[in-house]
């Protein structure tokens, strides 16, 4: 659900069978994964998940704001991120996400600068770990590792650009309302609703490859020749 006023969740609506559950979404890329493909995404997407929200939560810690580590979320556990629906959703939908981080934006200093980095962080994290996957690839790996770190580099560049967008409740609706002036850092949980279901429309109408199409194809350009 989401707070009004000064405290504010990342969460979204899943729908399923006309049933609305309330999940942060985390959509990882619209192709159809079959069982093998999807255990060999499963460990980059546990990782890049877990570094993804762990970021969001120790810098919010680190700006002032201490309410994700009193529910435990400033950790590398695994267990403290993952949402068990998200990660079976990777299986049958070709998706996932994990659990929200919650963050009170009154705690901070400065709530709207701050806002903006602890937002950045969860997208910056998995760019970091994207450019080291990328980097371990031109390194003379053998082929099982190979195997490790296509799938993390694959994974957290899309994970990162895709939050990228300004549509609730990717980071991209808290990121670009702080750097425009005038707007409002919080989203009303009306419109990201709203919102949610719009993306929903987009992923199953596959209306946003028109956006993540040429990603595929910049990020597939990137690895080395043998590999792509």
């Amino acid at each position: 659900m989401f707070y009004p006023g000064p405290v504010e969740a990342e969460l979204g609506f899943f729908l399923v069978s006309g049933v609305v559950i309330e999940f942060k979404w985390y959509f990882i890329w619209q192709v159809k994964m079959d069982l093998q493909t999807a255990i060999v995404f499963l460990p980059a997407l546990v990782v890049s998940l877990t570094f993804h929200e762990a970021a969001h939560a120790i810098s919010a810690k680190w700006l002032g704001d201490d309410t994700a580590e009193r529910m435990g979320r400033v950790s590398l556990n695994p267990m403290r991120h993952m949402s068990l629906m998200g990660t079976a959703a990777l299986f049958v939908i070709g998706f996932g996400w994990g659990k929200p981080v919650m963050v009170n934006i009154y705690n901070f200093k400065k709530p709207r600068f701050y806002y903006l980095l602890s937002s950045l962080a969860g997208p910056g994290a998995n760019l970091i770990l994207g450019g080291i996957s990328l980097g371990a690839l031109y390194l003379p790996l053998p082929g099982y590792l190979q195997v490790v770190f296509v799938p993390l580099f694959l994974v957290n560049s899309l994970l990162a650009v895709f939050n990228l967008l300004p549509i609730p409740p990717l980071d991209g609706s808290k990121i670009w309302p702080c750097l425009i002036p005038g707007a409002g850092p919080v989203i009303n949980p009306k419109w990201g609703r709203l919102w949610l279901i719009v993306l929903v429309v987009l992923l199953v109408t596959d209306k946003v490859d028109i956006f993540m199409g040429p990603v595929f194809g910049f990020l597939f350009s990137l690895l080395p020749a043998g590999i792509a």
